[in-house]
C-alpha cells in the first residue's frame, strides 16, 4: 500500500492523481462503513429516475473495500492512466475526451445495468483508446517466439466474459465500445477529413473567437 500512497504523491498527472486519491479516499470511507457501500453502486434507473446524482460520482471512484487487491488495482491504473494523460499536449482535452467516453458508457447502461463500477469500465475504455492509439508500441512477446498485441488479450478477455461468465453482449462491449468510437472521432476522422470532432468547447470557442 506504501507503494501506491508514493504513486499518488510522487510524479503522476494531476487528472490521474485527483482520481487515485478519490479511490483510495472511498475505499477508506466504506471500508470503515463512514459510507454505505450500497450507496456506490451505480444504476440509470436510481440516478437519472429517482435522482440519486451522487451514485455516478462515488462508482467513478468505486475499487471495492480497501486491501491489497484494489489497492494493487489502483496501482497499475494509475500507471497506465499517467501514461495516457502525459500523451495528451492538452490536459483540457484530456478531460473532455474522458467526460465523452464517461457520457457513452452512462448512455449504453440506460439499455443493459453494467456489472463493476463506472470507473472501472471508464479505465477499461481509456486503456483500449490508449492500445488503439500506440498499437504497435505496446506489442509484447508471449514465451519469447510471437508478437502479441494488446487487442488479442482483449479479445480473449471479452469472450471468457460472454462465454464462461454469461455477460450480455452489451455489458461486454461497454468495456471497449466507447473507446473504440472516441478513438474514431479523435484520429481516423481527422486524420481522413481533417475535422476535429474531440475538440472541447473551450477550443471551439476559441476558434470563433478569429
Amino acid at each position: 500500500m506504501d507503494a501506491v500512497l508514493l504513486n499518488i504523491i510522487g510524479n503522476v498527472p494531476l487528472v490521474t492523481k485527483i482520481w487515485a486519491i478519490g479511490c483510495v479516499s472511498l475505499s477508506l470511507l466504506t471500508t470503515t462503513n463512514v459510507l454505505d457501500p450500497a450507496k456506490t453502486i451505480y444504476s440509470f434507473d436510481l440516478v437519472f429516475k429517482k435522482g440519486h446524482y451522487e451514485r455516478i460520482l462515488y462508482s467513478l471512484f468505486d475499487y471495492g473495500q480497501f486491501d491489497w487487491a484494489s489497492m494493487f488495482n489502483i496501482f497499475m491504473n494509475i500507471n497506465h492512466l499517467t501514461v495516457l494523460e502525459n500523451s495528451f499536449a492538452l490536459k483540457r482535452r484530456y478531460c473532455w475526451i474522458v467526460t465523452l467516453m464517461l457520457v457513452s458508457i452512462i448512455a449504453i447502461s440506460s439499455l443493459e445495468q453494467p456489472i463493476p463500477s463506472l470507473g472501472i469500465i471508464l479505465h477499461e475504455n481509456l486503456v483500449y483508446y490508449q492500445i488503439r492509439k500506440s498499437g504497435d508500441d505496446l506489442q509484447f512477446r508471449l514465451l519469447g517466439l510471437f508478437e502479441v498485441s494488446p487487442l488479442m488479450v482483449r479479445f480473449y478477455i471479452d469472450v471468457v466474459m460472454l462465454l464462461v461468465f454469461r455477460r450480455s453482449w452489451l455489458q461486454v462491449c461497454m468495456n471497449f465500445i466507447p473507446g473504440h468510437l472516441l478513438y474514431y472521432m479523435d484520429e481516423t476522422v481527422h486524420d481522413i477529413y481533417g475535422i476535429d470532432l474531440c475538440k472541447t468547447p473551450y477550443d471551439w470557442w476559441l476558434e470563433s473567437r478569429r
